[in-house]
């Protein structure tokens, strides 16, 4: 199963190189200034890395964009499993997990059923 690229990291890929673009810079001279390696730059824009908030925040704001720039104009979305969504490796545990028990307000303790 692949999950990545997708069209969601395909696009905010494409975004980030429009924007990169626009400010005259070099994947290299982004990479150095948002403390990055240049590679993940380039798997960035190619969408072939689902990136953190926190790398793509940084690299906004050496962009000088904010990340609601950089998703601008995307309007996809991605359902859940059970929706017909693809399995995520990090959401897999949550589906294994068993629900836990249903706790009374009152005393806290789980309710029998």
């Amino acid at each position: 199963m692949r999950l990545i690229p997708n069209a969601i990291t395909l696009a905010v890929g494409q975004n980030l190189r429009h924007f990169r673009e626009q400010s005259g810079m070099t994947q290299l001279e982004l990479a150095m200034s948002a403390e990055v390696e240049r590679t993940r730059v380039s798997k960035l824009e190619l969408g072939l890395v689902n990136p953190s908030v926190l790398t793509l925040a940084t690299i906004c704001h050496v962009l000088n964009i904010t990340l609601a720039d950089l998703f601008g104009g995307i309007r996809l979305a991605h359902p859940p499993t059970t929706e017909g969504g693809t399995l995520r490796r990090a959401n897999q545990a949550v589906l294994d997990k068993k629900p836990a028990a249903k706790r009374t307000k009152a005393s806290g303790k789980a309710a029998s059923k």
